[in-house]
This record gives C-alpha cells, structure tokens and sequence, in this order.
C-alpha cells in the first residue's frame, strides 16, 4: 500500500494502528458498495422488490469483478449465521417484506428464504463473475425468479 502512494509506511500505521484495521474498513467500503450498486442496480416494477435487488446483484458480479470477488469470494469475513446477520440481510429483509404476500410472514422463515436465496444468487454470480459458464444476465435473471418463486412455494407462501 505504502508503495502504491510513494510514501513511507508510518502515515499507515499513524491512522491505522494494524494493518487488519485498514483491511477491515476497505472490505466494509466494499460491502457497502455492493449493497448501494444492488439496490439501485434494478428497478423493474414487474419484480418483487426483493427480486430486483437480487438481479441487482448478478449485475454487480458482472460490471464489478474485483469488488465482487472481494465482497463474496475473498473469505475475508467468515459469518456465523447464527450470531451475526450475513451481507445486506436486513436490506433484502425489509424489501422482501415490501410485497403484500410477504409482509406478515415471520422473520425465521424469511431469513430462511434470504439464506437459500444467497447462496443461489452468489454461486450464479460467481459463475457469471469468473465467465465459468456461458451464462446471460436474462438467463440467470430467470433462474434467479424461478428460484425465488420456488423458495417462496416451499415454504407455503404462494401467488396473490
């Protein structure tokens, strides 16, 4: 890092006082890129709020392969689910709760459906991100509804 700015390292430890502190801030301006990117991303009316942050983040995983690397695939943070909420739950919460079908099912079950939803959308981005398999963003847009929509069946929460 020093290098890259032509300076001495002392500036960095001067503000940083570990080099984990600095890293922790860039992996957090990240993360909050990446939320802000998949929030405004995609605004289709037609979709479920929910839906259009998630095609949102296939977006991210094409346009911004570093940043999408770093936010999902570095392996920076390691989340217990069960103590601590994983990357932008409570964004994807509050907009899944945004639909009518959606607004009164219990938290537990949503974040069921978040955590399966996730994991789908960051394997589907990583393979878009890392090109390991020809696949369009309309054609991972579709598998992402189609998964939503099937999430959503699963746990006995149907169409309006």
């Amino acid at each position: 890092m020093a290098q890259h700015l032509k300076c001495s390292t002392q500036p960095i430890y001067s503000a940083y006082g570990k080099m984990t502190d600095l890293k922790d801030d860039v992996y957090n301006l990240a993360v909050d890129y990446a939320l802000t990117s998949m929030k405004e991303g995609v605004k289709d009316a037609a979709n479920a709020p929910a839906l259009n942050l998630a095609i949102g983040g296939l977006h991210f995983a094409k346009n911004e392969k570093q940043l999408f690397r770093t936010v999902y695939l570095s392996g920076h943070k390691k989340y217990d689910l069960s103590k601590e909420k994983f990357i932008g739950e409570e964004m994807m919460i509050a907009h899944l709760r945004l639909r009518g079908r959606l607004s009164t099912v219990e938290e537990g079950r949503l974040r069921q459906v978040l955590k399966k939803l996730m994991i789908y959308l960051i394997g589907l981005g990583t393979m878009i991100n890392t090109s390991t398999m020809e696949l369009s963003i309309e054609e991972a847009t579709d598998l992402i509804r189609d998964m939503y929509e099937a999430l959503l069946l699963q746990e006995g929460i149907s169409r309006p």
